[in-house]
């Protein structure tokens, strides 16, 4: 038995085998297609099954979220959302729920009751903070 091997000279006289780039290429190409082809059946396996799920429902039992069946509970009524923070060193207020007033650090802060008592001090809306 005998094995033939095509082969050619390049320009410097060394022999390269005929055809061997075209063959490797070939071989990359086909193995790039099978695994899109794998990924793409994967992925369109996983897509069909996504819609045949049960919704979720949450329900609330109504015992549980009356607060009259406990007596030693009582709803906090502070109206935090007049209060605004200033810093000692700023010229600008937030109200409490802006980011900005959550930057302040704490030996930095001064509270007002509301905003006009702010204004009333000098201090201006801070630009990022909208009023509730």
């Amino acid at each position: 038995m005998s094995l033939t091997e095509d082969v050619a000279f390049d320009k410097d006289g060394h022999v390269e085998p005929v055809g061997w780039r075209e063959l490797i290429l070939d071989k990359l190409f086909l193995s790039i297609i099978i695994i899109l082809v794998a990924v793409l059946s994967f992925g369109i396996g996983r897509l069909s099954v996504a819609g045949n799920r049960e919704a979720i429902r949450i329900e609330y039992d109504s015992e549980i979220s009356n607060y009259s069946n406990y007596p030693n509970y009582s709803k906090q009524t502070t109206n935090s959302n007049d209060t605004v923070i200033t810093s000692k060193n700023g010229s600008k207020y937030h109200y409490s729920h802006c980011a900005g007033a959550k930057q302040i650090k704490e030996e930095n802060k001064i509270s007002f009751a509301s905003a006009s008592a702010a204004e009333a001090a000098g201090y201006a809306l801070a630009a990022n903070c909208k009023s509730p």
